[in-house]
């Protein structure tokens, strides 16, 4: 049996790479009781054959690079030379020879994965969006029964992983997804048995993300709600209907509260620590320290990663921050410009109701997670969604003028006033 390509793009290549398949697969080590590295690496070598597979037949094909994918390769030049002077040329004393090789062929094959998401609508079907959504609601079941209570990462709070390989935190970004993807569906789709899975996906989603006790998906999903609504009523009718939901919760926010804490969620409580004691988890601090280390290398930037202080070892937690500790104004203008780009196309795909939308969303997820957690140079993910996004020449749709409308409401006058007349003889 032969795996035919155009099948595989229209089918499996996003859930390939993108949340589902991943999840199904790290169940496996769970349940067989191996090594969940051997899993990690099998998978991770099977994207890479795929995608050097995707890319060898579309270079028969012979198109040239538009200006917005040349600029997103010259970012990714920037950014793995500065990768390769902070962990070979000029290394910190704390990165192991072996830490830094993966981190440098992570990115490296990060960015080869991202060209095999080139644009084309075959990654967008309708067979590639039902696959996600429904490989994605069988992980989170799985995950839902064989989750694994996390007693490190925050003791005073009760946090699950999906399994040994996927964290809280990804865990409840993996149920942010599929809320996300749910709501495209109860949208975009016409049948009504179909609106209501996606319904009873979408709240299956919501109790994912109360099971993974992370807050970043509750914010994920408020900043996407503005936007998409934004994008699909216009301003007015779109802050209209998401004041009204959110109004709504808040004034339900103690029974909310109340419900979690009924199933064993944290969520609610953590939420609240926001509201009220403004709790961020030490972000603040972490950004602070960021900003004064980017002080002494504005231009081209510091380390990777951060050296000292709370930070140690670890990333700033924001995108931008974080791309400005790396490579400095010459790579954070490219990486600013792209992303500026790829938000006003991401509005447009949403406005006009492009075919690619529900991949738009997962980018927008992405990209606001990244604000406030997960590292840049690891997030393989953004990097793919950023350039299928910037790769997609698209014109956004503009509406008919009044005088457009009017001929047209004639014309449509004109074909009733005719069908009836030819109805007489």
């Amino acid at each position: 049996m032969t795996l035919d390509l155009k099948y595989y793009k229209e089918t499996l290549h996003f859930s390939i790479n993108f949340y589902s398949l991943f999840l199904i697969a790290t169940f496996i080590p769970d349940l067989f009781y191996v090594d969940n590295s051997l899993i990690k690496n099998f998978f991770w070598g099977l994207k890479i054959l795929l995608a050097c597979w995707v890319i060898y037949r579309r270079a028969f094909e012979h198109t040239s690079l538009r200006s917005e994918e040349v600029l997103f390769f010259i970012l990714a030049f920037v950014y793995i030379a500065n990768l390769y002077i902070d962990i070979y040329l000029d290394p910190l004393y704390f990165i192991t020879t072996a830490d830094g090789n993966l981190d440098f062929a992570g990115f490296c094959l990060g960015i080869l994965i991202a060209y095999s998401f080139r644009y084309d609508p075959a990654f967008h079907s309708s067979k590639s969006f039902f696959f996600f959504w429904i490989t994605l609601t069988a992980g989170l079941v799985l995950a839902y029964f064989f989750a694994i209570e996390n007693l490190s990462i925050d003791a005073n709070n009760v946090r699950y992983d999906a399994n040994s390989t996927i964290n809280t935190i990804l865990y409840g970004q993996a149920g942010c997804a599929l809320a996300l993807v749910s709501v495209f569906g109860m949208v975009d789709k016409k049948n009504k048995v179909l609106k209501v899975l996606f319904l009873l996906t979408f709240f299956f989603g919501l109790v994912s993300i109360a099971k993974a006790g992370s807050r970043s998906p509750v914010v994920v999903l408020f900043v996407i709600g503005v936007f998409y609504f934004l994008a699909r009523l216009g301003a007015v009718k779109g802050l209209i209907y998401f004041g009204l939901i959110i109004t709504l919760l808040l004034l339900n926010l103690e029974n909310i509260a109340a419900l979690l804490e009924s199933m064993g969620s944290s969520l609610g409580t953590r939420i609240v620590n926001i509201l009220v004691e403004g709790d961020t988890s030490g972000r603040e601090i972490l950004y602070n320290e960021t900003i004064d280390l980017i002080k002494e290398s504005p231009l081209v930037g510091v380390y990777y990663v951060i050296p000292s202080g709370m930070g140690f070892k670890s990333y700033p937690h924001n995108f931008f921050l974080e791309v400005l500790l790396a490579t400095g104004l010459l790579g954070a203008i490219p990486f600013i410009i792209l992303v500026c780009k790829s938000l006003i196309k991401s509005f447009n795909l949403l406005k006009d109701k492009h075919e690619s939308s529900w991949m738009v969303i997962i980018y927008l997820q992405i990209i606001v997670y990244g604000m406030f957690s997960t590292s840049l140079y690891s997030s393989q993910d953004f990097w793919t969604m950023l350039f299928f996004i910037v790769s997609l020449k698209y014109v956004a749709v503009k509406g008919p003028t009044p005088l457009v409308k009017h001929n047209l409401r004639s014309i449509e006058r004109s074909l009733v006033l005719n069908k009836k007349s030819y109805a007489k003889y």
